[in-house]
């Protein structure tokens, strides 16, 4: 198979992809090859393969599902962020496919309305990471507003954030030997204020979607939360249900 040898491997094989789809030989309503499948064919890693299949979802050309694979939704690209997260790993897959620009970073103590709002104890200290995502293929507008609030007592792995794509779980679980268990998540509508509509260019006071995630360790102890706000336009998350087999 003819291939530059230039590109990074999982963008041969997005590229293999996104043609495909886009010609519809695969078609709408129909599933992409496994990855097993694509890794014999392209001769590279899961994990490459999962990096290109994070791109491709992130334009919501497809839906992923541990349960059953990669299903085509569109054939064209879409400026809304496509999601189907079904596992801690899936959400951690996902950071990677995302570009994360840190705007600030800082350590803070917990007063009583922070503390009842983030969900961790009064006079906790934590360090907070904010920062705006945007989709790896659009520079035209952000994605999402991003808020980390993490333990302090990791506070070593401050100087790796921002200069790799890999989650701030990650750092810390490799450090720190941390490893996520569970992931609880709430989702709220709320409006942007007119910071974050600024930020995000978007309309002030317009319809957004508010994130919010709690990471526990082994112990079922929270040691990261984290704030994502979409504006309503740019986010579209997508479940597909299967009866169970008894």
């Amino acid at each position: 198979m003819g291939t530059k040898q230039s590109q990074p491997k999982y963008r041969i094989v997005e590229d293999y992809l996104r043609a495909r789809i886009s010609s519809g030989e695969f078609a709408v309503d129909t599933l992409l090859p496994t990855e097993e499948n694509l890794c014999a064919r392209f001769g590279v890693s899961r994990a490459t393969v999962r990096t290109a299949l994070s791109n491709i979802q992130s334009d919501g050309l497809i839906v992923r599902s541990a349960a059953i694979g990669s299903r085509v939704v569109s054939s064209q690209r879409n400026q809304a962020f496509q999601a189907g997260w079904n596992s801690v790993e899936d959400l951690l897959q996902y950071t990677t496919s995302v570009r994360l620009q840190i705007t600030s970073i800082e350590e803070i103590v917990l007063d009583k309305k922070m503390a009842d709002e983030i969900g961790f104890g009064v006079g906790r200290s934590l360090v907070l990471v904010k920062g705006v995502r945007w989709n790896q293929n659009e520079t035209s507008e952000p994605v999402c507003l991003v808020e980390v609030y993490f333990d302090a007592l990791y506070n070593g792995v401050v100087d790796k954030i921002g200069t790799t794509a890999r989650p701030i779980a990650d750092l810390i679980e490799e450090q720190y030997q941390v490893r996520i268990e569970a992931i609880h998540q709430e989702v709220s509508a709320r409006q942007l204020s007119a910071q974050a509509a600024a930020t995000l260019k978007a309309v002030e006071a317009s319809p957004s979607l508010l994130i919010k995630r709690w990471y526990s360790d082994s112990r079922n102890n929270v040691f990261q939360m984290s704030r994502t706000e979409y504006p309503a336009d740019r986010f579209r998350y997508v479940v597909d249900f299967g009866r169970s087999r008894e």
